[in-house]
């Protein structure tokens, strides 16, 4: 009797144990990769050779440990230069309503990823051979969102971009790079999606553990919602880097994050899109979350602060614990109608799903009296890229902005606590952060690759190193 009390309180113990660590859980998303503050993070050039040939405009970057050396790499996606593209579209971007292309259906060569490899110096050497893509038509064409995690748990990061395509609101085939042994990233799109040849208009992606199973699923915008009925897809992972495609609720929207934004350990879907048409849509777009039920399904939503008379638009929208309460707040993107001017909208979460807005700043004011019908307009100078990171060391986070637009790229809103941010422009930003754009930092498109031979002395040295430190532990123990 007495063995089997002990067994019984022991069962207790275990049970209790297990839930409060199942409590303790916090499911991994995208932004905690990208804000990881082991990061030296620095600005990198916005167009290093040969990208500044490769994309015509779109550029995007990110910064993060690829391969393991403890060095950080850049990863850059753009979109591709017409071959077909109408007379002075490319000098000026602004169409007047035209299309780019004739009939708005652009041709172009599809542009590799460009990698870049970072080295104890700072030096970052262009590596994008490493990025293997084997399929008939390879290459991206407007890709729009690049999500870093390790997709197949080998614990090196992998690459999904969501491609948006050009010309049209169709989509595009994204494109899924997996780790491989050899030190190279395979497009894995015919191995490794449930549906390999899915196009979709993914304006908005985003990458997080959303069923709390311990490996990195992928949530995709649907523009189309009255022809798919579905405003979000979830690409939800088997734990080895297979994702199968399922229809997963969600709010009609442009820009797509996921965060924990209640605490209760699942990740909700931060969302925008443009809230001049959400009346329009079969399933109705907001401003703010559309809640996880915990499962990966979302659908109750509760909305922040509309500005759709300036600002109406939401390329990007992003969260980070702003005044240090354990809790994330948000950080939105906005432009006007047809991209014109460009403001960063703040809103504190107050906890229990309440919410205050605390107003915009301003990056670009466009002229009251200014009219355009193009998104290719002078004053299109939006944000696609909101990184939190904190700059000036002083406990909190502050808010580094890119783009493409020299007028924006590269602003940074300095905390000062209480939701006061100092606007930082892009020509004072180097004050608080690096850029690697000066001329110690080297660009190599030299070619390096791994043979077998080479390959096989590296694993000798390991298996040497490996010896001499246990060697050395022994030798200290005695």
């Amino acid at each position: 009797m007495k063995n089997i009390v002990s067994l019984l309180f022991l069962a207790v113990l275990m049970l209790g144990y297990t839930g409060v660590a199942k409590a303790e859980v916090k499911a991994l998303a995208g932004i905690d990769i990208e804000n990881d503050p082991n990061i030296d993070f620095f600005k990198p050039p916005m167009k290093p050779q040969p990208t500044d040939r490769h994309f015509w405009y779109g550029r995007q970057w990110r910064i993060a440990d690829f391969n393991n050396d403890g060095y950080n790499d850049v990863v850059y996606i753009g979109v591709i230069k017409p071959s077909n593209m109408i007379d002075g579209m490319d000098k000026t971007l602004e169409a007047d309503g035209r299309d780019w292309c004739p009939n708005n259906d652009c041709i172009g060569i599809y542009r590799e990823p460009a990698l870049f490899l970072g080295d104890a110096d700072g030096n970052l050497t262009y590596s994008s051979w490493l990025l293997v893509d084997n399929r008939k038509v390879p290459g991206l064409e407007g890709p729009n969102q690049i999500m870093i995690a390790d997709y197949n748990n080998d614990g090196v990061l992998d690459f999904y971009f969501a491609d948006t395509g050009i010309g049209g609101v169709e989509g595009q085939v994204n494109s899924y790079f997996l780790s491989q042994s050899d030190g190279s990233w395979l497009e894995s799109s015919d191995t490794h999606l449930s549906h390999s040849n899915f196009v979709v208009f993914d304006h908005g992606a985003a990458t997080g553990d959303i069923d709390n199973d311990g490996d990195m699923d992928i949530v995709l915008t649907e523009i189309h919602t009255w022809k798919n009925k579905t405003a979000f897809w979830c690409l939800m992972n088997d734990g080895t880097g297979f994702l199968k495609k399922r229809k997963c609720g969600g709010a009609y929207a442009f820009g797509l994050e996921l965060a924990d934004m209640d605490g209760d350990g699942d990740l909700d879907a931060l969302v925008g899109g443009h809230e001049l048409e959400y009346s329009k849509q079969s399933i109705p777009g907001i401003t703010g979350i559309v809640w996880n039920d915990g499962k990966g399904n979302f659908s109750r939503k509760t909305k922040v602060q509309y500005y759709k008379k300036k600002y109406s638009g939401i390329p990007e929208i992003s969260a980070s614990d702003l005044d240090n309460d354990g809790d994330l707040d948000i950080v939105i993107s906005r432009v006007g109608e047809y991209y014109v001017g460009t403001a960063i909208q703040i809103v504190e979460n107050l906890g229990n799903k309440k919410f205050k807005d605390h107003g915009l700043i301003e990056l670009l004011i466009a002229p009251d009296n200014f009219k355009t019908n193009s998104e290719g307009n002078k004053y299109n100078t939006y944000i696609n890229s909101i990184i939190f990171t904190d700059v000036d060391n002083d406990g909190d986070m502050d808010v580094f902005l890119t783009g493409e637009h020299k007028q924006s790229n590269g602003s940074i809103l300095i905390n000062q606590g209480s939701f006061v941010f100092d606007l930082i422009r892009p020509a004072d930003a180097h004050k608080f952060i690096t850029d690697r754009t000066d001329s110690k930092i080297k660009f190599s498109y030299k070619k390096r690759t791994i043979t077998d031979d080479a390959q096989s002395v590296e694993d000798e040295i390991a298996a040497f190193e490996a010896e001499l430190e246990a060697e050395l532990e022994t030798m200290i123990v005695k």
